[in-house]
């Protein structure tokens, strides 16, 4: 509500639209034009930005403010200020080096802004604040700022759902993606078990061939040997040469047959290991797709690293079990990974 009576001292149109036409006429020109000119050289008006800015910015307050509200004889102090203002502004328009002095103008004029710039400040300040309540702009910003507390809310609110949702997504994503790695690695370690078990059970048949012909070779020798006879008439050296003819070779090929059966036996051990080891792994396969439980899944993790590194007899060889305390080592270390 308006505290001033229309009615009785308040300024008239006439008042307020010659403020208007003062205020028109001192902006016409754009500051950036007022400062600098091509014509002027190395002179400017760089020293009277602030003053004009300052003498601009009120015009476009008052420009936009309801003048006529206010009393009679302050539009007038108005009026006669910006008037006075319009001076040093309207001597800008006009400046030009054909004086004797520009230099010496350019600064009369800087300091005639200064001081036109101070007092039209010093008239108005007090009185635009008053207007723009008036104008019920006070209202309407609190009013648009609140909206836009509002609206700014609303979009933080939007945006922490938005970042939970995609947090959720990115987790899952990330779930089965490690799944999917833990379970490409697997196929991967299987499919070497089982690729390295089939190599070693073919070299194994492979050796089992050189044994078996190695103990058939060592038969004949012994056989053939034993039908052997020595002269009646020989002599010891004779003898122990001839035994020593027997002995040797029986004992070589003996020796070979026995290596090539150790060989096979190895070769057994380790394809029956890394067959078992395949196994562990498509039985963890198997167990972690039918469950979705993390608890579970490291359970059957340590259960699949025991049946892998913790080797049991094969009973190819003697003696091929690890020492407890050994796999004990291992074991703690996977169940310290599965509990990070």
């Amino acid at each position: 509500m308006n505290i001033y009576n229309r009615e009785s001292n308040v300024a008239t149109n006439e008042s307020v639209q010659r403020i208007l036409d003062s205020i028109e006429i001192i902006t016409r020109v754009p500051i950036e034009k007022l400062i600098e000119n091509r014509d002027w050289g190395t002179l400017n008006f760089e020293g009277a930005r602030r003053d004009l800015e300052t003498i601009f910015s009120l015009c476009a307050h008052l420009a936009a403010l309801p003048l006529d509200i206010l009393p009679d004889e302050v539009a007038e102090t108005f009026f006669h200020h910006l008037t006075a203002a319009n001076g040093p502004v309207d001597r800008v328009k006009q400046f030009n080096l054909d004086s004797g002095n520009p230099a010496g103008t350019r600064d009369e004029i800087v300091a005639q802004l200064k001081d036109q710039a101070k007092k039209v400040l010093t008239v108005t300040q007090s009185w635009i604040p008053f207007l723009a309540y008036q104008q019920g702009d006070v209202q309407r910003n609190i009013k648009e700022l609140t909206a836009a507390a509002d609206r700014a809310n609303a979009i933080v609110n939007d945006a922490l759902t938005f970042a939970e949702t995609k947090k959720i997504e990115i987790n899952g994503i990330i779930s089965a993606a490690r799944d999917a790695s833990a379970s490409a690695g697997v196929a991967v370690f299987t499919f070497d078990f089982e690729t390295q078990a089939t190599e070693m059970e073919a070299d194994a048949k492979t050796w089992l061939l050189v044994t078996a012909s190695l103990a058939g070779v060592t038969l004949l020798v012994a056989v053939g040997s034993f039908f052997l006879p020595i002269g009646k008439d020989a002599t010891n050296a004779q003898i122990f040469q001839f035994i020593t003819s027997k002995i040797v070779p029986l004992v070589v090929l003996l020796t070979a047959t026995l290596w090539c059966g150790r060989i096979f036996r190895a070769l057994k051990h380790q394809a029956a290991t890394s067959r078992h080891r395949g196994n562990a792994l498509k039985t963890f396969q198997a167990f972690v797709k039918a469950t979705s439980d993390e608890a579970t899944r490291n359970a059957v993790l340590l259960e699949t690293t025991r049946s892998i590194f913790a080797i049991a007899p094969s009973g190819y060889l003697e003696g091929s079990a690890p020492p407890p305390e050994a796999n004990s080592k291992i074991f703690e270390i996977f169940k310290g990974s599965a509990a990070t």
